[in-house]
């Protein structure tokens, strides 16, 4: 019905949609959601609320550092909140990438 991949436990305003993702770990967190009916959606988004959805059978839960997508049919990607391309994709975790460099000027002013 639906999938996600996150790298933070922070998803769309909810909180605890990937409880246990961390920024940091390399890894995504992938939520799959099985086909239901409505009145079940509305139960799992409910549980999905306090962070218990997990253990739901028509969750399915994983993590992995690359995930490769497919779809039978044209499907648009959503990347938070914006068109993300089409499928077929594929998401590779890299750790640490993006490295930082504070200018001196920058932590003199911090410990001011």
């Amino acid at each position: 019905m639906l999938f996600l991949v996150a790298n933070t436990n922070s998803v769309g305003g909810f909180e605890k949609l990937a409880p246990d993702a961390k920024l940091n770990d390399g890894y995504f967190d992938l939520l799959i959601l099985r086909k239901t009916n409505l009145a079940e959606f509305i139960r799992i988004a409910t549980l999905a609320t306090r962070g218990v959805h997990l253990e739901d059978d028509h969750v399915i839960y994983a993590r992995a550092k690359q995930i490769k997508v497919d779809a039978e049919e044209k499907m648009q990607l959503n990347i938070d909140g914006e068109f993300g391309g089409l499928l077929p994709g594929e998401f590779v975790n890299l750790q640490e990438h993006i490295a930082f460099f504070i200018p001196e000027i920058f932590k003199e002013k911090e410990e001011s």
